[in-house]
């Protein structure tokens, strides 16, 4: 595959209001967005305004010239609840999609992605993601293995069911033993994913450097045989080093070392700028152009937030300081970077 080719994508959070044409000036060409279980009271019953609305933000994104590459629901995730003021564990498939781990259960979940993507129609991209990190407790909870995996081929077996030419793939949170152990059971005999995924945020949330990449690429390619995309990536551009790990007995459920210090564990050379985060982001986009194996990557990601959707606490490092704009969209200078990035590794 020719750089020029591949997917020149980015993550379109956090507090977007509908940034297009400063997007578009960067050359990005894909737009990765998550869209939610459609109905509130039964299958095929009454849509919800939280599904409406991301439909319509999918619709308006690919009426603006970009391609979507939508992120089906996870099981559920661990998120701030500001009810219960604190972080708590939400399911995203509702009772009456039935009882999980049975056959029920996964042909309503096809029925369900068959249905959202005939629902959006040309305004989804032909690559889909199918849930999202589901080797982490984040959006896994205690799950068993197998349910988290047949759920992934669940849906991808729905989009296909309306798409037979979807392009769709699960997106591991890292490259370990762990997650490779989940894809595994994804990925065995008779899977319908056309792509591996893969996040990583090497400086961040694990050790190492942006060129270690290189061979997490390598060894997925290896193990599945299969073009692998970079779902996820970046560098928060702030956060102080912590000085000792806390004790894990001392973090609430659901909550990440990240959160509970403020702190990060893990940094590049030069720690977490905005200057470090920029090259950071041009090294990573001249690797995945020249990588025969990579499809290519959604960057993360767009725009600050502000506030951590984990804890809910803002200038939280583990959520808060990702963007290559800041929280009132003005240019950091990664913005600067990944435009130069793209004209020159993916002519």
């Amino acid at each position: 595959m020719k750089a020029s080719e591949k997917i020149k994508g980015i993550v379109f959070a956090y507090n977007t209001s509908g940034e297009y044409e400063m997007v578009k000036e960067l050359g990005v060409e894909w737009m990765r967005l998550n869209i939610c279980f459609p109905w509130t009271d039964k299958m095929f019953g009454t849509l919800s305004e939280e599904y409406i609305q991301a439909r319509q933000e999918i619709r308006d994104t690919h009426e603006r010239g970009f391609q979507v590459m939508p992120a089906t629901p996870p099981l559920g995730g661990f998120t701030y609840d500001e009810k219960e003021g604190k972080t708590c564990w939400h399911e995203h498939f509702p009772d009456f999609v039935g009882e999980k781990g049975t056959e029920a259960f996964y042909e309503n979940v096809r029925e369900t992605m068959r249905f959202i993507c005939e629902d959006l129609g040309e305004a989804a991209g032909i690559y889909w993601q199918c849930m999202n990190e589901i080797d982490i407790p984040v959006f896994s909870n205690d799950y068993a293995d197998a349910i988290l995996a047949d759920t992934a081929r669940a849906s991808a077996e729905g989009i296909r069911r309306a798409n037979p030419e979807a392009r769709c793939g699960i997106n591991i949170s890292c490259y370990n033993e762990n997650a490779v152990r989940i894809a595994d059971l994804v990925y065995r005999e008779g899977h319908p994913f056309y792509y591996m995924g893969v996040d990583q945020y090497f400086g961040s949330w694990q050790p190492g450097d942006v060129q270690d990449w290189i061979g997490v690429i390598d060894g997925l390619y290896d193990r599945y045989a299969l073009p692998v995309l970079a779902n996820e990536w970046g560098y928060s551009s702030d956060g102080q080093m912590a000085e000792e790990t806390p004790d894990p007995s001392q973090i609430p459920l659901g909550l990440n070392e990240v959160c509970h210090t403020k702190r990060w564990f893990n940094q590049v050379g030069g720690g977490h700028t905005p200057g470090i985060q920029a090259d950071y982001f041009r090294r990573g986009l001249r690797i995945f152009a020249e990588h025969p194996h990579c499809l290519g990557s959604f960057m993360f990601c767009w725009r600050d937030a502000y506030h951590c959707y984990h804890c809910g606490e803002p200038d939280c490092p583990a959520e808060c300081f990702w963007g290559i704009v800041d929280t009132e969209c003005r240019p950091k200078p990664a913005y600067y970077a990944v435009k130069e990035a793209l004209e020159e590794f993916y002519r």
